[in-house]
């Protein structure tokens, strides 16, 4: 089985149709997008509606994280229709694997942890596009449970020496709960013991190791040098990056 493997899309229409695309040239019958998907106010059908149409289009079916940059209020509402699986069927061809989320591809078993800080969020207005939610919790990684997986999804990271810069002033607030995330992940990691963690967030492409776990990180949309699209075979969890990035910035 073949699954694309996307990083950060940001509510991009044009790069969520290019990952389509590429799903269907790669032979994919899944898409597996890594948070910050783009589910924002105002606009949460137009663009489940949108990305329902790509998957059907090109034969796949999407399955997304929650990331930190999305309209977690609404989320609130949709999780009453989740599954058993911790899946929420919100089109025909769109699932949203909630935190905690367990299912299976190709035999391999799957887990979902989504939600991360916001690094900006000391600039942003809570309700409008910031939520408390977005960080992941005790319960996020006690839902997940002990079970051993095949593969994690996140969207932040286990913990890693490699630190993305910036020019912005981090509160210290802001770093305290962006590390207790990476805590948390670490826990989950150390619970389920998966062979492979592929995670979004940091719009950069890196592959590294932790502890006796693999990690695949996916740049975003606007990943000029690429670095955002992967195919994931299932048989070996190997990935093999799509080269390119947008050709032109949207």
């Amino acid at each position: 089985m073949r699954i694309l493997l996307a990083g950060d899309w940001h509510g991009n229409r044009e790069w969520a149709e290019t990952a389509f695309a590429a799903a269907a040239d790669a032979g994919c019958t899944d898409v597996l997008q890594l948070g910050d998907f783009g589910l924002w106010p105002g606009r949460e059908d137009a663009w489940l509606d949108h990305v329902d149409y790509l998957a059907r289009r090109s034969k796949t079916h999407l399955t997304w994280i929650d990331g930190n940059h999305e309209h977690h209020d609404v989320l609130d509402e949709w999780r009453v229709e989740q599954d058993d699986n911790g899946l929420v069927a919100m089109r025909n061809h769109v699932s949203w694997a909630t935190r905690g989320a367990r299912w299976t591809w190709g035999g391999r078993r799957f887990g979902a942890l989504g939600g991360a800080v916001s690094f900006d969020r000391f600039l942003r207005r809570e309700g409008a596009n910031w939520w408390a939610q977005e960080a992941v919790t005790q319960a996020d990684v006690d839902r997940l449970g002990d079970g051993r997986l095949d593969v994690l999804a996140t969207h932040a990271a286990p913990t890693t020496r490699v630190v993305p810069t910036t020019r912005l002033p981090y509160p210290e607030d802001v770093i305290r709960d962006a590390l207790a995330v990476r805590d948390l992940i670490d826990q989950a990691v150390d619970r389920t013991r998966p062979d492979l963690i592929v995670h979004g967030h940091f719009h950069t492409r890196w592959t590294y190791r932790f502890a006796a776990h693999r990690v695949e990180g996916l740049a975003h949309d606007k990943s000029k040098s690429g670095g955002a699209l992967a195919v994931l075979t299932t048989d070996d969890l190997q990935l093999a990056d799509i080269p390119g990035g947008p050709a032109e910035p949207t």
